[in-house]
């Protein structure tokens, strides 16, 4: 934080302060600036020998009733949080003063005559500056910079972009920027946008670009603005302004205004990067503190995460040398991410795994767990978890390559926990067990019962289309889709240790209940889920009867396996035109985003002309990807083609132009448009423009007539035909670069490339 400190003479009567008297009692003209430290203060040292007009000020005006300074000047200091208008003021310090000489005695003598005063000399206000509305709400650029909300909560914000729509933190003179402009509900309606020059000193604002324009919907681009020396010699006021300013853009609608913070521009310096991550000047969302859960809780969650708890491992040849888990093979000889091995084919023909992480979340009244687990996960820690993290095996006996049935558990978000219940059933060979089981949050898992101890038996135990997902003792090779307790090392939990030796039918559900009996030791509220809390047995191993009354919610939260890919991808039709939009689509839309600061996905509007032109063909004739006529740089040549001539399509043999590589054909087509279809070439650099305006350029406004004409049918001539077909087209590939992006976005694991394709995403959906 910065603070601006100013020195004042003081002629006001008393100890305090009055602004009116000592307004123009200012010692320093521009304020000494100085940040806040790590203890929370801020220093200014005011030498009085280097302000030579110190003493001439405060010599200048007496306070009222006074003769003279005397022989000390009271002085104070104002400090002031720049950008905030928040002012404190010290106490005064007397100093003495210099030129005070002592008044002589009075002599005896009457006055020879009455002295009239002095008249004041009348002062004329200069005009005052235009300034930004007082309330207009402001949306932050920079950090530190102004913020106050929108109260209609129609302009929800404005900033300075580049042409890829980034936000810009600063810049310099002689930059082109774009402004963009967040509204809601304000299709067509007209607002005035203005770029102000802020001054953190003298706090006023100067007016360096004013536009009004029409808003097309919710996102909305300015284009083609231009940083100009004309506006920064505009505003300079002196001091810093020489060499960096502070702008920030005003929007206004009726008498809703609206106001971006400050971006910094300097006269030549490179624009300034912002650091990713936390910083001292970040703000920080402050964490929640919670009790240890001590005995019985309210509630609780099992997240079950993809985080490695026991490795495999290989040698310096990528030889297999110990692996904690295995089951069928999911097609994969190997895959890993970083240094993590997440699966490894073996020489049996099944798959090595490693063992997971499951940590446990407790709360003490409801939904305190989920809090815990949410906020650890939106600070990437575990700090609020139990000490206790068991380790589990995730895979399946036989089907790893999806979730689906057999497959792993399919993952789950925080909006979409899965329930835990207990529940009696027999499994295949008729063996009774009772397990903790992974159900839908539904009625049907849940089922309201008047004799809670009848729970037990009562509802189902589905999750999805699946049934049958509990927590066992087994290894992956012997899981069904569920989950596995097991020792660090792979081998059995000490828990059932003693038990899993016997597996026949009498002895069989004493397995569970010793692994149960285990996890409701360091997860009590579990003894409280529906079907546990009104069970008990007195068996070879003993089932307490629960202490809980009341159902309690255990959850469970299950993160992807890394290895699984769950995206549904809509796979593009198999006719060429993947490799089409990666050729040719490639191409033009890196043209749009190098030579315009139009939203670059307007070359989708070229990618479907030339699917009209010939298809998604790679190589074309002539290296003439869009048809042109005429001289190339490699000639012409004579081409059978066919047009509407006097509205009958007809076969016809025409020059077209002849290139010497597929580059310069475009350029071509490129430079054809800008000679004789400007209005199709504008619908290219200019975001308000829509795929129409494109097809009218190129049929009903070209210079020399329409670029093509189709075959006149169904009511439509020629060149509507043609105009039809382009814009078929282009919603066709509109679709098809949606589906690209979503599956992308969908099947990458990196944070950066996430942000990039959401930023695609969004700039297709902007596309009209």
């Amino acid at each position: 934080m910065n603070i601006a400190f100013t020195l004042w003479e003081d002629d006001a009567q008393g100890e305090g302060h009055n602004p009116t008297v000592n307004a123009l009692n200012k010692i320093n003209p521009v304020p000494v600036v100085s940040r806040v430290n790590e203890k929370g203060m801020a220093e200014a040292v005011f030498r009085l020998p280097f302000y030579t007009m110190a003493v001439l000020i405060a010599n200048a005006r007496t306070a009222s009733g006074d003769k003279s300074e005397g022989p000390t000047h009271e002085y104070y200091v104002t400090a002031d949080v720049v950008s905030k208008h928040i002012q404190k003021a010290s106490p005064n310090v007397n100093v003495v003063n210099p030129s005070h000489n002592p008044e002589p005695p009075r002599k005896r003598e009457l006055p020879k005559g009455n002295t009239p005063s002095p008249t004041k000399p009348k002062i004329t206000p200069a005009p005052e500056k235009p300034k930004p509305k007082s309330d207009s709400p402001k949306f932050p650029v920079t950090i530190g910079g102004k913020k106050a909300d929108d109260s209609k909560g129609k302009i929800l914000s404005a900033e300075f972009v580049d042409n890829n729509g980034n936000k810009l933190h600063s810049s310099k003179v002689g930059t082109i920027v774009r402004i963009k402009i967040v509204a809601k509900e304000m299709k067509d309606k007209k607002v005035k946008v203005k770029i102000w020059e802020e001054d953190n000193f003298t706090w006023t604002n100067d007016m360096i670009f004013e536009k009004d324009c029409v808003l097309i919907g919710d996102n909305n681009y300015i284009n083609n603005v231009q940083l100009t020396k004309q506006m920064f010699d505009k505003a300079k006021d002196g001091g810093s302004d020489n060499a960096r300013q502070d702008y920030f853009i005003e929007v206004i609608h009726n008498d809703t205004s609206v106001t971006s913070a400050v971006m910094p521009v300097s006269i030549d310096a490179k624009p300034t990067e912002v650091e990713s991550g936390n910083s001292a000047a970040m703000v920080k969302k402050t964490k929640l503190k919670f009790d240890k859960v001590v005995g019985l809780g309210k509630e609780a969650i099992l997240y079950i995460t993809s985080e490695i708890a026991t490795e495999i491992t290989v040698d310096k040849n990528g030889k297999i040398t110990s692996y904690p888990d295995y089951g069928g093979y999911n097609g994969m000889n190997e895959y890993k991410e970083g240094n993590k091995i997440y699966t490894k084919k073996l020489a049996n023909g099944k798959s090595a795994f490693p063992l997971y992480k499951m940590y446990i979340y407790r709360g003490n009244k409801t939904g305190e767990a989920v809090k815990k687990l949410k906020q650890d996960i939106e600070n990437k820690t575990h700090e609020n978890a139990e000490a206790t993290v068991l380790t589990v095996a995730r895979h399946a006996q036989t089907n790893n390559k999806d979730y689906a049935s057999y497959g792993p558990i399919p993952p789950n978000t925080t909006n979409t926990l899965y329930r835990v219940r207990y529940m009696q059933a027999w499994n295949h060979a008729g063996k009774e067990s009772f397990r903790y089981r992974f159900v839908d949050n539904t009625t049907s898992n849940l089922k309201p019962v008047t004799d809670f101890k009848k729970e037990v038996s009562s509802g189902a135990m589905t999750l999805g289309s699946r049934s049958s997902i509990s927590i066992d003792p087994w290894k992956s090779k012997d899981l069904i889709g569920c989950l596995g307790i097991r020792n660090s090392n792979g081998e059995n939990h000490s828990s059932y240790a003693g038990e899993i030796g016997d597996l026949s039918a009498s002895n069989y559900k004493f397995v569970y209940h010793a692994l149960n009996n285990y996890l409701e030791s360091i997860i009590p509220e579990l003894t409280g889920v529906y079907g546990r809390r009104g069970y008990s047995s007195n068996g070879k191993i003993v089932v307490k009867a629960s202490e809980y009354k009341d159902e309690i919610k255990v959850y469970a939260l299950v993160n992807p396996l890394p290895e699984i890919n769950n995206c549904k991808c809509n796979e593009l039709k198999n006719d060429g035109r993947k490799e089409y939009y990666d050729s040719f689509g490639t191409k033009v839309i890196n043209y749009v985003a190098t030579h315009t600061s139009a939203n670059k996905f307007k070359g989708l509007y070229m990618i479907a002309q030339r699917r009209q032109e010939n298809g998604f063909s790679l190589k074309t004739p002539l290296n003439n990807p869009m048809n042109i006529k005429g001289s190339g740089d490699a000639g012409k040549k004579s081409m059978s083609t066919h047009e509407t001539y006097d509205g009958k399509y007809q076969a016809r043999v025409e020059s077209f132009a002849n290139f010497t590589s597929e580059e310069a054909g475009f350029n071509g087509y490129i430079e054809l448009l800008k000679k004789n279809f400007p209005d199709a070439y504008t619908a290219l650099t200019d975001n308000s423009k829509t795929i129409e305006n494109f097809v009218v350029g190129l049929e009903d406004t070209g210079k020399k007539g329409a670029y093509a004409t189709g075959e006149p049918k169904n009511g439509l001539t020629g060149p509507q035909q043609y105009k039809k077909a382009v814009k078929d087209n282009f919603v066709s590939t509109l679709k098809d670069y949606k589906k690209i992006l979503e599956c992308k976005l969908c099947k990458t694991k990196n944070e950066k490339e996430k942000i990039e394709i959401q930023k695609d995403i969004e700039l297709l959906n902007q596309l009209k």
